[in-house]
């Protein structure tokens, strides 16, 4: 299937997972649904972008969206080749006959981190084969995992894990070689000592992304989800990210191309967050009401107070001010701030 889309869209060589590779199929091997995110550069070095999706129940075509936006951050963790290099050694077949359901699933986000959990991990060598199980504080790898849809806390999914890049040069000597990506303020957030949250994009469409809340404690270099669903179910484009300490955090997500937003906020360190309600009064007397303020940046600390601008997004260029006595959860208008 992969082999017919790169000939068909001419796809660059080099392929990474934007979001997931998602891929149900039926016992006989039959394809009933694919959808996936992937990028790469062509031989002039220009980004490509692939946003495709297949429901077998529908058509047999799939459609394929060119032309989006994406992050490439950590793109060396998400290369899609692994994937491929690991299905070539399972027998898919199998693996699943031990359930005996109706349908089952693939999903792939590249490097995974599982810390010291090895349940369902079959460790494979990519030159190889099967690798000798290995254990350790942090097992980390390109992961393909194979479940049952709808049942994953039921049936234990199969996770095929090979070492990543990382993992096969010399340990603990390479790690410390790794340098982190450099930081997008719309979707990362990096404290004085080092540690990190970023908002991570798990599936798009559309131009509208869902994302995860993750952390890191050494510099960006390992991440573990925080929170599954930090904006709560909605969809959008991340549109910035800030902690006042580690508890106290802020998240904006926008809509509509960047005309307005919505601010989310979490005093559990990203554990569980909540829509900010933000008091419309002033603007409901703005006599230009085709340029609403309803574009909140994130807030800052100022002298105790907590301060955010609230602008037009793409409406206009004014912005207000407004502040927060009682960190973050209501706010009142100070002043205009043109």
């Amino acid at each position: 299937m992969m082999a017919d889309l790169e000939q068909k869209l001419h796809m660059p060589e080099d392929l990474y997972v934007a979001t997931s590779f998602n891929l149900h199929f039926k016992p006989d091997g039959t394809v009933t649904s694919l959808e996936t995110y992937l990028y790469g550069k062509d031989d002039k070095g220009k980004l490509k972008t692939y946003l495709i999706s297949y429901d077998g129940s529908k058509s047999n075509r799939a459609i394929v969206y060119l032309d989006g936006s994406v992050s490439e951050q950590d793109k060396d963790r998400k290369k899609l080749q692994p994937m491929l290099d690991i299905l070539k050694q399972v027998n898919l077949e199998e693996a699943v006959q031990q359930w005996g359901e109706e349908e089952y699933g693939i999903v792939y986000y590249g490097v995974r981190d599982w810390e010291n959990n090895t349940t369902g991990i079959i460790w494979m060598d990519l030159n190889e084969g099967k690798a000798k199980a290995e254990t350790g504080s942090n097992i980390r790898g390109y992961t393909v995992s194979v479940y049952v849809p709808g049942k994953e806390n039921e049936i234990t999914p199969i996770r095929y894990l090979a070492a990543s890049e990382e993992e096969e040069q010399s340990g603990s000597e390479a790690m410390s070689e790794d340098k982190p990506s450099a930081i997008n303020p719309d979707e990362e957030f990096q404290f004085e000592n080092g540690d990190r949250f970023r908002l991570n994009v798990t599936d798009a469409a559309l131009g509208s992304r869902f994302y995860t809340l993750e952390s890191s404690d050494d510099g960006g270099i390992n991440w573990k989800v925080v929170n599954q669903d930090p904006f709560l179910g909605q969809t959008g484009v991340a549109a910035g990210i800030a902690f006042i300490d580690e508890k106290l955090g802020f998240f904006c997500l926008s809509h509509n191309g960047g005309d307005e937003a919505e601010l989310y906020r979490t005093n559990d360190g990203g554990k569980t967050t909540e829509p900010v309600k933000l008091p419309y009064s002033f603007m409901d007397k703005d006599p230009d009401q085709n340029a609403p303020f309803d574009f909140p940046q994130m807030p800052y600390e100022e002298d105790g107070i907590l301060k955010m601008v609230i602008g037009q997004g793409a409406d206009g260029g004014q912005e207000v001010l407004y502040q927060s006595a009682d960190g973050g959860i209501s706010w009142e208008f100070v002043m205009e701030n043109r």
